[in-house]
């Protein structure tokens, strides 16, 4: 999407030189001639036709263009039609578009900045917003081809992560950090908590039988590795960030929860906060639920957030959710401020359903009490 309104302004500029050229040049040709306009206009009854049909459209355009500019806060739009009567509709028409489809790629990007960068064959979207400046929170996020373009998606959905920030967010914006898998194939290798997957290669049984064809030795350290020693270091130098754990969250969904998860164990020392939407503790099971809480750092200076639904996927949740609610509770896990643990009814496994929860994540995470 964020392409092709690129490439439709572009378009559009091109449209607009043409008109204005054609129109100088072509007028200039009719003064040259001392052409009668008058005359030209509505000498029969054929000329009269075309005048008073193409003066209808240019008021519907005009009528349009005060719409769509007051809609999407364009300002001085009056400019465009002083112009037109010194160049030609086919000029400021196509100009405003552009600037238009300018003005919904910036709504779109809530008035941020995104920039596309490559990190050992991983895919690197970052989106950086306009209020950034040292003490900006940092927000990394797995299954980055899901989180800002739906051509980009394998749903063809995104987690709208930047509508929330543009219109439910309370507080300072973050950066964020969307970082692509490898690939679809050694997606369960990469972002499976690898010492308790080395341990338990039997987790692979009990797969269907499409996922077990993709079994073979994970590399889930050497991906959290890759946030922490070299994603992470290059965005907060290249954005001029402080580094803080307190202000630094890794967010994931079903495999990306647990990941999350896995990350903060592994580096308390980089991020704070852990966030897990529709949290895919069936993998693993019990099994997952005792080792991966078992390795998480304690409570009072990290945060986490599970969830679930209760469709789809996410009807097989319930046992293994309440089990992790237990084991975190019991190191400590108690205060909401700390640790959340949520249940949306008549949701499931999708991007369309996390898209409603992010709002939620982010503030909860954004406004904690001492985030420094």
């Amino acid at each position: 999407m964020l392409k092709a309104s690129i490439t439709r302004e572009r378009f559009y500029f091109v449209l607009a030189a043409a008109g204005l050229i054609t129109a100088w040049w072509l007028n200039a040709l009719a003064v040259f001639e001392k052409a009668d306009y008058l005359k030209a206009w509505f000498g029969s009854t054929v000329d009269l036709v075309l005048s008073v049909d193409l003066s209808i459209v240019a008021i519907t355009v005009a009528a349009w263009m005060i719409y769509e500019s007051r809609k999407l806060g364009m300002k001085r739009v009056w400019l465009y039609f002083l112009i037109s009567g010194f160049t030609a509709l086919a000029f400021t028409l196509p100009l405003f578009m552009a600037f238009r489809e300018r003005k919904l790629r910036e709504h779109r990007l809530a008035s941020g900045k995104l920039e596309r960068f490559e990190f050992d064959s991983h895919l690197v979207d970052i989106w950086s917003p306009s209020t950034l400046n040292a003490k900006t929170p940092v927000l990394v996020m797995h299954d980055g081809r899901n989180i800002f373009d739906e051509k980009d998606s394998f749903t063809g959905k995104t987690w709208e992560v930047l509508t929330a920030i543009r219109d439910e967010v309370r507080g300072e914006q973050p950066l964020v950090i969307a970082v692509w898998g490898l690939s679809d194939e050694t997606r369960l290798r990469e972002l499976a908590p690898q010492e308790i997957l080395d341990d338990h290669p039997e987790f692979w049984d009990a797969l269907p039988e499409d996922f077990r064809k993709l079994r073979g030795p994970g590399f889930a350290d050497s991906y959290v590795s890759l946030l922490s020693d070299a994603i992470l270091p290059f965005a907060l130098e290249r954005y001029g960030i402080e580094h803080s754990p307190d202000r630094t969250a890794v967010m994931g969904a079903s495999m990306g929860g647990l990941i999350s998860f896995y990350t903060l164990a592994k580096r308390p020392g980089h991020f704070g906060t852990a966030i897990g939407f529709s949290t895919h503790w069936p993998f693993g099971g019990e099994v997952m639920v005792d080792e991966l809480t078992a390795m998480l750092p304690p409570a009072g200076s990290h945060r986490i957030w599970t969830d679930r639904g209760d469709l789809e996927l996410d009807a097989a949740y319930r046992p293994f959710h309440e089990r992790a609610i237990e084991r975190l509770k019991a190191k400590g896990y108690a205060s909401e401020k700390e640790f959340v643990a949520a249940h949306y009814p008549y949701t499931g496994h999708h991007e369309s359903y996390w898209a409603r929860r992010v709002a939620d994540a982010l503030n909860w995470w954004l406004q904690a009490p001492g985030r420094s």
